[in-house]
């Protein structure tokens, strides 16, 4: 690390149980003749902490950076998982940074600002969805009681043909599973399942949640392109705005997928699932209001759409950044405009607000010879990268000596620029050598658990260094209740 230009380190406090800290750092590595060395991204160590504090984080960081050989002043941004212990705005890890290099950029996690602000669209009907909530609990500790209860759902399921999905999604498809159940064995949450209020918001969240999901996955990627976040989240707000926002009353939910299923059952007051024998199932639905509440249709419509507002409203918040994001695509050719005096106005604007946010210091980079080689470095990047993207057009140009020697000052910033990090995620998937714990079963694994594949993952042997026979042994010895012998 200590052969490293420049750096930028993730941060997430996700171990504090150990009381230990997960570092990964990435930067590029330098070569003996020039800064053209490889980007290289890779876990670093767990470091001990005194506690979870923001002082002892501090302390525990910068004893890492002069121990690892690493200069304060290579350290271009810190990302966090939003922790206000990372991020308090006087004290925190960032800030503290902040006071010695004020240059240090402090990134909150974009798949982490997304993630509470599809939280933030609950605030102002915290009691509809805290209901709506305990009828979702309900079912979900219901599921878990007995064997028999399993094996009596999974053949519901299989006769309703129901497929597997995200929370809110997966609550939607075994609906018709569930209150077949309830209607015979739990008739006061059968009677509060019914209400036309819980199952309006229950096929409202799981649209709008789905498409969150969308972007969250998005955010979450490999080496993900800044310059896509703008796009992205416009997209997301015109999604929104033409299903949830734009029409009338009756026409709210517009191209949503279970939402319009719900509300076509609706118009006979009725949910009714056909089974894969083609038989009917009717649960009528019942508009009684919830406390404060009416819960007519009307009101439900009022409350979806200040929800989605809501969204929309947290999200233009918590990414305040987004023109700096924008201001990246300096150095993707895909979204230069065609015009050439247009190109020129908006990449010389973008240029400029670079310069404002890195504000390195000029023994690094010069940021006026940046300016000078700004139109002869975008109008050859044009021509030659057309149509890619700001990592794509990277590689095309890294190998090129010509234009290290042409545009140095523009082709260290853009270097820079690609070390800038926006997610945590592949730094939280790191406790995993095959990225399956964070990914995919960390919502159903139980915290001692976590915890142990994580430090196995860490600080066990490889595989290739398994002696299998044993661990069969191991396993075999372990099954001796066995009703039957394992050969």
């Amino acid at each position: 690390m200590a052969d490293t230009w420049m750096i930028s380190i993730h941060l997430p406090k996700k171990v504090v149980p150990w009381r230990e800290l997960y570092i990964e750092a990435f930067g590029w590595e330098e070569s003996h003749l020039s800064r053209k060395g490889p980007a290289i991204c890779s876990f670093v160590q767990l470091l001990p902490i005194e506690n979870g504090d923001a002082e002892a984080i501090y302390n525990a960081v910068s004893f890492f950076l002069v121990e690892s050989g690493l200069q304060i002043e290579k350290l271009i941004a810190i990302a966090t998982d939003g922790a206000s212990v990372m991020i308090g705005h006087k004290t925190g890890v960032v800030a503290r940074f902040q006071a010695l290099m004020p240059r240090i950029m402090g990134i909150h996690c974009i798949a982490h600002r997304q993630a509470l602000a599809a939280k933030d669209g609950f605030v102002s009907h915290p009691h509809v969805f805290a209901f709506v909530d305990k009828v979702a609990s309900k079912v979900y500790s219901w599921l878990g009681k007995s064997s028999k209860r399993h094996a009596e759902m999974w053949q519901l399921m299989h006769e309703f043909a129901i497929m597997d999905g995200q929370v809110m999604e997966r609550m939607v498809h075994i609906m018709p599973v569930v209150l077949e159940q309830w209607k015979r064995r739990e008739k006061k949450w059968y009677s509060h399942a019914t209400l036309f209020v819980v199952q309006f918001m229950i096929h409202l969240l799981a649209d709008v949640l789905s498409e969150l999901n969308k972007l969250n996955q998005e955010f979450q990627r490999n080496e993900f392109d800044v310059t896509l976040i703008g796009a992205l989240i416009d997209f997301t707000f015109e999604k929104f705005t033409h299903s949830y926002l734009s029409n009338d009353i009756y026409g709210f939910g517009n191209g949503s997928k279970h939402l319009t299923m719900l509300m076509n059952m609706a118009k006979e007051n009725s949910l009714t699932f056909v089974d894969a024998k083609g038989h009917a199932h009717n649960h009528v639905l019942v508009h009684k209001p919830l406390p404060k509440k009416t819960g007519c249709f009307e009101e439900c419509v009022c409350m979806g759409k200040i929800y989605v507002q809501n969204i929309l409203n947290t999200l233009t918040r918590r990414f305040e950044d987004i023109s700096v994001f924008n201001a990246l695509k300096i150095f993707s050719p895909s979204s230069y405009l065609v015009d050439a005096n247009e190109r020129d106005k908006k990449t010389q604007e973008w240029l400029a607000k670079v310069i404002e946010r890195i504000n390195i210091d000029s023994s690094v980079i010069d940021m006026r010879r940046c300016m000078n080689e700004r139109e002869d470095f975008i109008g050859m990047l044009y021509r030659s990268t057309q149509n890619k993207g700001m990592h794509d057009a990277w590689e095309v140009c890294l190998g090129s000596k010509s234009w290290w020697d042409l545009y140095p000052g523009m082709m260290q910033l853009w270097q820079m620029c690609l070390v800038i990090p926006t997610s945590t995620a592949a730094c939280e998937r790191g406790f995993s050598r095959h990225n399956y714990i964070k990914s995919i079963s960390r919502c159903s694994l139980a915290l001692d658990t976590l915890d142990a594949l994580m430090l196995l993952s860490i600080d066990a042997q490889g595989i290739a260094m398994i002696d299998w026979d044993d661990a069969y042994d191991i396993w075999a010895s372990s099954k001796n209740r066995r009703a039957r012998p394992l050969e």
